[in-house]
């Protein structure tokens, strides 16, 4: 999972009571025939897919997010890793890491996570989630950008994993949202 999104999810965490979706967001969220749920909302940006990705994938973007650590390899089997204190470390338990599947520039980048610190409920279960994250063009100059968590089983334990990510992921579109709305939006700022 990506910084501002983790970010995002970990402060929904006190939360409490239904969640409402913010302004914009959508959630497609649906059952697979074999009962595991899909977790998937998405966002509309008015910005370049560059700007979504910068902010997604690339260690400048992560970092302008506030987090003190960002390590990005960018190849398929490569891994993303974030820490979210002053004294995290690489492999430490402050960060969260998640293997790279798949990936396509500024378009695609499927994920499976491999390390979780202290906060989301069940964590353990998270690596057995992929996230499917995809950035598509629009017209009008719009682009649509889209969360999918797949593999989430039946019980209360994925049910607490799954409510967790429900309500965080909104925040991390929006956040995402408002950075590529800029007037100035990065990369091109760089």
């Amino acid at each position: 999972m990506h910084t501002l999104m983790m970010t995002a999810a970990l402060g929904m965490m006190a939360m409490s009571g239904p969640s409402q979706l913010p302004a914009g967001v959508k959630d497609t969220s649906f059952t697979e025939p074999n009962g595991d749920r899909v977790l998937q909302q998405s966002i509309d940006i008015a910005g370049a897919p560059s700007c979504i990705w910068y902010a997604l994938a690339e260690e400048e973007g992560i970092k302008a997010s506030g987090l003190p650590l960002a390590h990005v390899e960018m190849k398929n089997g490569g891994v993303i890793e974030e820490g979210f204190s002053p004294t995290a470390k690489l492999g430490g338990n402050e960060t969260i890491r998640h293997r790279i599947i798949a990936y396509l520039p500024e378009r695609l980048l499927v994920l499976r996570n491999e390390a979780t610190p202290p906060g989301p409920p069940h964590a353990e279960l998270y690596r057995n989630v992929v996230q499917v994250i995809s950035i598509e063009p629009r017209e009008k100059g719009l682009t649509r950008f889209t969360i999918s968590h797949t593999g989430y089983g039946a019980g209360a334990d994925y049910d607490q994993l799954y409510d967790f990510f429900r309500k965080g992921n909104p925040g991390y579109l929006t956040a995402t949202k408002t950075l590529c709305e800029k007037k100035n939006p990065p990369p091109s700022n760089r």
